[in-house]
């Protein structure tokens, strides 16, 4: 619906955009040469996001599966005990779309969000590089859940300090 159901009045524009937080860093997942390093800034409107972020233009359904499949190719991946081909990573997958009609302009955004799963070491028999994933999965997603019991609370400016990065990344996604 979102390529076909376009008012006849009205320009609009949809963005795709691709990244994942692999071992507490910032990978730009359709980025041809990935910038060395990423992090989540606060624009001008009081927002956040990633600078040097790469961000397509996609015009049909089938542009916006052809990205997310080069992204997820580009995706950090490993294999321990229970599972071959395991996601070592947080998905974000953002579409920005802008109607335009008369002058006036009007953004949506939506998120996807692929979260890697907790691992329970003793079980994956996870080591070396594998183990230092799984303790930042773990690490990150006990963060993910402070910030969001921070949020469900709705106490005005109390987020976990440990947490502040993550808050700041997901304080599009989640809001208040």
């Amino acid at each position: 619906e979102l390529f076909h159901a376009r008012p006849h009045d009205a320009a609009v524009s949809v963005k795709l955009s691709m990244l994942e937080i692999y071992n507490e860093t910032i990978r730009d997942l359709l980025a041809k040469k990935p910038l060395a390093k990423l992090d989540v800034r606060q624009t001008r409107d009081g927002l956040h996001g990633v600078p040097g972020l790469t961000t397509v233009d996609v015009s049909s359904l089938e542009e916006v599966q052809r990205h997310m499949e080069a992204g997820a190719n580009a995706r950090s991946v490993g294999a321990h005990d229970l599972n071959a081909r395991s996601s070592r990573s947080h998905l974000l997958v953002s579409l920005d779309v802008t109607t335009t009609r008369d002058g006036d302009a009007k953004t949506a955004r939506l998120h996807l969000v692929d979260l890697a799963g907790s691992e329970r070491l003793s079980r994956t028999g996870a080591t070396g590089d594998r183990l230092k994933e799984a303790q930042a999965i773990n690490k990150s997603l006990s963060a993910l859940g402070d910030v969001i019991n921070a949020l469900a609370k709705k106490i005005p400016g109390h987020v976990p300090s440990a947490t502040e990065r993550e808050y700041r990344a997901l304080q599009g996604v989640v809001r208040r």
